[in-house]
């Protein structure tokens, strides 16, 4: 499998220019990826604690650390377990964080992790392929026809959910569902009408529950606020409705330690776009801490 996918990160000048590095300071990129982030972070001579569950992210950040070996550290870790990381890396308090929530195009475009529904392969779909959990081919060959009805709706907001659900549990009493193309051709069968691609809200619902996204976000969100200086930044791109929901309700709840930044999510540039479609969906939130 080919780790030589190129990935553009989403709005990197934005989260630089609001994040505003300094000589010296310490910095947690809780999704690492490539690197995008971490390596424009790195320029401003400020140190970079990086993670990522993915473990083809440590090959980038090994060339990082050859780089920079004084001012850079890497964990492939969950970025909800920021207190266990920081406490490894003897670290009290951070000087501001970023997060980017989207795939990144290593895992989209290789069809063996199952991300995407354009790509033939297992219906994988695991951040972490190196680990035990469940794979989006069990959730659904095993789930029951509610449980999926529900995963579909809740995660991925699929309006044909139930029917969906119903079309998989029928098919696969025939012969289990194993691959990619095998659900989207499904899927298409149902969403006749849908104005993107049929399958796009499924594929994130199972992505999501599969590796409890939501789950890790809001846990990070309620134990980050701990390590952070006065005046640090949250800067976080979310790339659908629920996890943006869950970012901006956050920083509302949180008022009295934090001071909205951003009273609009910032969104990409239409030059962005062009040169990145994946970036269309970005929404970058920003708070400070007071």
């Amino acid at each position: 499998m080919s780790t030589n996918i190129k990935h553009l990160p989403v709005l990197v000048d934005e989260v630089i220019s609001y994040l505003k590095p300094k000589n010296n300071k310490i910095y947690f990129d809780g999704t690492f990826g490539q690197g995008g982030y971490s390596s424009q972070i790195l320029k401003f001579n400020s140190k970079v604690i990086a993670v990522d569950r993915d473990f083809l992210s440590k090959k980038y950040a090994n060339e990082l650390a050859v780089k920079y070996p004084e001012n850079f550290f890497f964990k492939v870790e969950k970025f909800s377990n920021i207190q266990t990381i920081l406490k490894e890396f003897k670290i009290e308090k951070i000087n501001g964080l970023t997060l980017d929530l989207g795939l990144s195009s290593t895992q989209i475009d290789s069809s063996t992790r199952g991300f995407s529904f354009n790509l033939d392969g297992p219906l994988d779909m695991r951040m972490n392929n190196q680990n035990n959990e469940i794979t989006a081919q069990k959730i659904i060959n095993e789930f029951s026809e509610k449980q999926l009805s529900e995963i579909f709706y809740y995660y991925g907001e699929e309006k044909n959910s139930r029917k969906i659900a119903k079309s998989i549990v029928l098919e696969r009493r025939k012969k289990e569902i194993k691959t990619t193309l095998e659900l989207s051709s499904l899927i298409k069968k149902i969403n006749v009408y849908s104005h993107k691609n049929p399958s796009t809200r499924v594929f994130q619902a199972l992505r999501i529950f599969v590796n409890d996204e939501l789950n890790e976000l809001e846990i990070f969100l309620k134990t980050c606020l701990s390590f952070l200086n006065k005046n640090s930044r949250i800067i976080i791109v979310a790339f659908h409705s629920l996890e943006d929901r869950i970012v901006k309700n956050f920083f509302k709840k949180n008022i009295n330690y934090l001071k909205i930044i951003t009273k609009k999510p910032i969104t990409p540039s239409h030059q962005e776009i062009k040169k990145n479609p994946r970036s269309r969906s970005a929404k970058m939130r920003v708070a400070e801490i007071i």
